[in-house]
């Protein structure tokens, strides 16, 4: 089977709906872990030790698997027989790389909890202890990237967007089954429980449709080239997603509770980006490498400009909707349970500094993905040890005076600046006639901007679901985004 090539768009709007409703199910996550436990040194330690393998679930996310997908789509098209066992080479290599390197995190916690944190030794003692339980966590997830993008090349889609959704499930039930006899313990095993079945859904539907997939630690061609090439990818994603981790250190060095606010912010703020992850970016960059594979080099560069053209008109307007709804949508998602009112004034708070950036952190995901496509190693490994010089001095500037909202906006910024740099170092390979195809959602991005900015300063933001501004400011939003639409609509799909 092979996946769409040539239509983009149209594959994307298939997954949506599926994507919104897995990845909505998959959101629960955390706010179970608002409920449960709300906000204290114990949730300090859990996001804490959650940032390591988050950074391995971006590694994988991001470096393991843009590197495999276009070797993939290169080895669908010219010796689809042996894909069931470089896929297992594949995952193997990637398990063995995963524990080596999560066993040399887990060993350096303790020593890294204690000289570079303001927790208690309770509290530094839990969070080493949960470090060395996530690491199969980290394990699994590596493995699993492999067998997601393999689906991705092969056309699944669908059933990787539903895959969040069986994930949240197992990972709800398994945690809440444990809960009583475990406490803050059972959520470790709970995201175990949920990647194991997770991989097991998406290995079940490349076995039938013919692929068998035979863990071996061969090395063949393709692996050798995954292997070389996967060396710059990996430094750049590497250097950026240690903001991740040095984000979440420089909150436990304030006070107590500051890493869980920020952490619940972060997840607010990453609700576009994993919706994003499961629609266009995951369809866009299989069918690019598709393409290039084909020989289609010219059609893969329109589609990559297309891609980024329809996130700007149609993610600009919903972005500022969550701006300016940002405490009513913390408040609805978190407020129970253990985690209180003042919890929400000062995650939402932080969520304000995120989202600004977010457009750029959106257009960012296909840049890079394009470099990739491109074969541009060298940029992404540029701009990650760029990007972790700059959030790491930003951070030291402005915690100081703004605390969790000065790590906000240096997240903001860093991501508007590093995402910029990596389009414009795209635009002589795009098509020519650039600035006339991004007129439109140009501007509607800035009236965007200028909807949500006047809408702060003037009246602030609303604060209940019932407040009338809340709703009377969705007009504007709407229209925008219909307006996006409409430019989407009166193109050719690609």
């Amino acid at each position: 089977m092979s996946p769409p090539q040539n239509r983009v768009g149209h594959t994307t709007m298939l997954v949506v709906p599926i994507a919104i409703i897995s990845r909505g199910a998959a959101f629960l996550i955390p706010v179970f872990v608002a409920i449960w436990f709300g906000v204290g040194p114990n949730t300090d330690a859990w996001f804490w030790a959650l940032a390591f393998p988050t950074f391995a679930v971006v590694l994988s996310g991001s470096a393991v698997a843009t590197t495999v997908t276009p070797a993939l789509a290169a080895l669908r098209r010219d010796a689809h027989w042996s894909m069931g066992k470089v896929i297992g080479s594949l995952m193997m290599w990637t398990g063995i790389f995963a524990l080596v390197a999560g066993v040399l995190i887990c060993l350096a916690a303790p020593n890294i909890l204690k000289n570079y944190t303001r927790f208690e030794p309770e509290t530094q003692g839990l969070a080493a202890t949960l470090l060395w339980e996530l690491l199969p966590f980290m394990v699994v997830t590596a493995m699993a990237a492999v067998l997601r993008s393999a689906c991705e090349v092969m056309g699944f889609f669908k059933r990787v967007a539903v895959s969040p959704l069986l994930r949240a499930v197992v990972v709800i039930g398994f945690s809440w089954l444990l809960l009583r006899p475990a406490g803050i313990h059972a959520l470790p095993w709970g995201l175990v429980a949920g990647e194991v079945v997770a991989a097991m859904w998406w290995g079940a539907w490349l076995v039938s449709n013919g692929i068998d997939i035979e863990p071996n630690l061969d090395r063949e061609p393709t692996v050798k080239q995954v292997g070389k090439d996967i060396i710059p990818i990996l430094g750049g994603e590497v250097l950026v997603a240690a903001n991740l981790v040095v984000d979440k250190g420089f909150a436990s060095t304030l006070s107590e509770g500051s890493v869980t606010i920020l952490e619940f912010a972060d997840r607010a703020r990453i609700i576009p980006t994993t919706l994003m992850n499961s629609t266009l970016a995951m369809v866009a960059f299989a069918s690019w490498s598709n393409l290039v594979a084909d020989g289609k080099l010219a059609q893969a560069r329109e589609n990559m400009d297309q891609s980024m053209r329809w996130t700007m008109a149609l993610a600009a307007p919903m972005l500022a909707g969550m701006y300016i709804g940002r405490f009513v949508l913390i408040g609805m998602v978190f407020e129970h349970g253990a985690f209180d009112h003042a919890d929400t004034v000062m995650t939402g708070t932080v969520l304000g500094a995120y989202i600004p950036g977010l457009l750029a952190t959106l257009l960012g995901l296909l840049a890079i993905r394009a470099h990739i496509v491109e074969r541009n190693f060298q940029i992404i490994f540029t701009l990650g040890a760029a990007s972790v010089m700059v959030n790491f001095t930003l951070n030291n500037l402005l915690i100081g005076p703004f605390g969790l909202v000065g790590l906000a906006v240096s997240t903001s910024f860093n991501n508007t600046l590093i995402t910029l740099i990596s389009v414009l170092c795209l635009v002589h390979l795009l098509p020519v006639g650039m600035l006339k195809r991004w007129a439109g959602p140009l501007a509607i991005a800035f009236a965007s901007v200028v909807l949500a900015g006047a809408l702060e300063l003037g009246v602030g933001a609303p604060q209940t679901i019932g407040d009338a501004q809340l709703w009377l400011s969705a007009i504007p939003c709407f229209a925008l985004f219909g307006l996006g639409l409409g430019l989407i609509m009166t193109e050719r799909p690609r």
